[in-house]
């Protein structure tokens, strides 16, 4: 399912919205208006080796 990912500049909490929510974010810790969208990053690199070893 896709969506959006946010991140609240109140708390600093992360969430998600899917795209069939068709809501406004809002954040579901402080419940405040002021959310940005998450930028996409690439995984740490620890993560993409403790993946490939454990898949092999």
């Amino acid at each position: 399912m896709f969506g959006k990912e946010y991140e609240c500049k109140d708390c600093g909490r992360a969430f998600r919205i899917d795209e069939d929510e068709r809501r406004e974010p809002k954040c579901p810790g402080c419940e405040s208006g002021n959310v940005a969208i998450r930028v996409a990053q690439p995984l740490p690199p620890w993560l993409v080796l403790k993946s490939k070893a454990g898949s092999g």
